[in-house]
């Protein structure tokens, strides 16, 4: 019903908008990762099922599961009739002062998910979130309906739980020797660069240089061509 009555305010919209498969769905890399750290960690009957996050390092995982947190008590905190409303849809509603407020708490959403290294078109697309919500919240009633199923936060915490499960599966390819294309820290690519030019120190250059030949005496000009290597040495 809700993704019903988010097609009918948002209109095509509502399609980037709706809940996708997270990246750790979609990707197989990432789904063996996550079995075989399940599969090394030593198990007990009375524990969970082992979280996805399971594979980012301490640091990054603590700072997915704080954004998680605020960004769901923020948009998605209980049910309402046909949609989801967190904190951020109730304080919207009050005129000025709450869309300033709302301002403030994604803001700091997103300085939280910045402490785990992100490039600047990540953050990028977070404050464009940010912005948008904004900008949505400022028209009356309509605009408040809108913010409520834009979601920017929860938005922000998706793309901050992609880039940093691609950044990880890159390093994992770097751990293998294959290399990452995503979100990856560039060992591969120095490492391959390296390679391309280890051999120029230890290359030789063919250089030529002229003798008298001593069987003439130099009379008659003949020269012998001597192949050189760049240490100097004749071949």
């Amino acid at each position: 019903m809700s993704k019903y009555v988010a097609k009918l305010a948002l209109g095509k919209a509502a399609d980037h908008i709706q809940n996708k498969p997270s990246i750790v769905e979609r990707d197989p890399e990432i789904q063996a990762a996550i079995e075989a750290t399940s599969a090394s960690t030593k198990k007990h009957w009375w524990k969970k099922r082992p979280q996805a996050d399971m594979i980012l390092s301490a640091h990054d995982r603590q700072i997915l599961r704080r954004v998680k947190s605020r960004a769901w008590h923020l948009d998605c905190g209980f049910d309402c009739c046909c949609c989801t409303v967190g904190l951020d849809g109730i304080i919207g509603i009050i005129p000025g002062v709450g869309d300033v407020i709302c301002l403030f708490l994604a803001l700091n959403l997103v300085r939280v998910a910045s402490k785990a290294n992100l490039p600047n078109n990540i953050l990028y697309k977070m404050l464009v979130n940010v912005f948008v919500d904004f900008v949505l919240g400022l028209t009356p009633f309509v605009g408040d309906v809108l913010d409520i199923f834009f979601k920017c936060n929860w938005r922000n915490y998706l793309i901050l739980e992609e880039y940093l499960f691609l950044r990880r599966r890159d390093e994992l390819r770097d751990e293998r020797g294959v290399g990452g294309d995503y979100g990856s820290t560039g060992n591969s690519k120095a490492r391959a660069a390296i390679t391309e030019g280890g051999g120029e120190g230890s290359s030789t250059s063919p250089s030529t240089d002229t003798k008298p030949d001593p069987k003439n005496n130099g009379k008659h000009g003949k020269k012998i061509v001597n192949s050189k290597s760049s240490n100097g040495k004749v071949k």
